[in-house]
């Protein structure tokens, strides 16, 4: 007869997979080779993949007694499988790596938990990354800005500064819910977790951030970058005392879209310019964008 599963852990470690049968095993293992003090459990979230990313997450779920796969029976989304895991993380620290990463320094989850044990003010540890091609090219350089020091909630929304997967946060009672207007996860959620306290950079390498083909930061089709328009524009509102991070990002990703070849609904975001633009009235931009409508209604 199996022997019960662990429940009561110090850290749960949350972990995201979905079409990752290529890294899967090696993010796990990394996780399994810490070397702690403590006890800890390993929430895994796969999201119904149609390779063979789930098979190899049941075998070692059946292989080791302080691995969860959480159960499934459809594909809910990047934002729905993130909320979900989070959520089944009951220990009193969550660590987080998605599953095309590896952790490189076996004792990262002992200093960072002896950081938060020992600093009750800090909700966040982080910690500086190697960025790794898939093919063997490693580079050093990525986050190479990051100091060992405290970062505050506008450093950290100002330029990209933590990654998922070298985080360990303080683990809290309240249910986690994004809004619908989340796309883009890590971005809202560390803001969220710097509401409830502050947050530490530790100065050593603990993770390996695998850039591939399949990366979402690496693809940005024009469905992707209206979900991040609509996410700025709602951070405006959600956090105004970074209004003019959000503003700026929210351009940004504007100018991809009123200057990317027609799809569908361009004249919405060409309308949304205007807008923050009224002197665009009054040049040929304005007719343009009544032909790109005529051009919708016609199809």
């Amino acid at each position: 007869m199996r022997k019960k599963k662990i429940e009561n852990s110090l850290v749960s470690v949350w972990v995201i997979t979905y079409n990752q049968e290529k890294f899967i095993s090696e993010c796990l293992d990394s996780i399994l080779k810490q070397e702690t003090n403590f006890p800890f459990q390993i929430i895994i979230g796969e999201d119904n993949s149609t390779d063979k990313t789930r098979s190899i997450c049941e075998m070692y779920a059946n292989k080791y007694l302080n691995i969860t796969l959480l159960p499934l029976r459809e594909n809910l989304g990047l934002v729905k499988n993130w909320e979900r895991t989070l959520n089944a993380c009951a220990g009193r620290y969550v660590a987080m790596c998605e599953g095309d990463d590896f952790w490189i320094d076996s004792h990262k989850l002992q200093k960072q938990i002896d950081f938060l044990e020992n600093n009750p003010d800090y909700s966040i540890s982080f910690h500086r990354i190697k960025l790794f091609f898939e093919g063997g090219i490693v580079h050093n350089d990525l986050f190479d800005h990051l100091e060992e020091r405290e970062y505050s909630a506008y450093e950290i929304y100002d330029k990209w500064t933590i990654l998922t997967s070298s985080v360990v946060f303080r683990n809290f009672p309240k249910k986690i819910h994004f809004p619908k207007s989340v796309y883009f996860t890590d971005i809202y959620f560390s803001l969220y977790l710097l509401e409830k306290g502050r947050a530490y950079c530790h100065d050593f390498v603990g993770v390996a951030y695998r850039r591939h083909p399949e990366s979402l930061s690496l693809t940005f089709p024009i469905s992707r970058i209206q979900k991040l328009f609509y996410q700025y524009k709602y951070m405006i509102k959600r956090y105004p005392e970074f209004k003019d991070i959000s503003r700026r990002n929210m351009n940004d990703w504007l100018k991809g879209l009123i200057y990317a070849p027609y799809f569908k609904g361009i004249w919405k975001f060409r309308l949304y310019k205007m807008y923050f633009e009224p002197k665009l009235i009054f040049t040929s931009f304005f007719t343009t964008t009544i032909t790109s409508y005529i051009i919708k209604r016609k199809r």
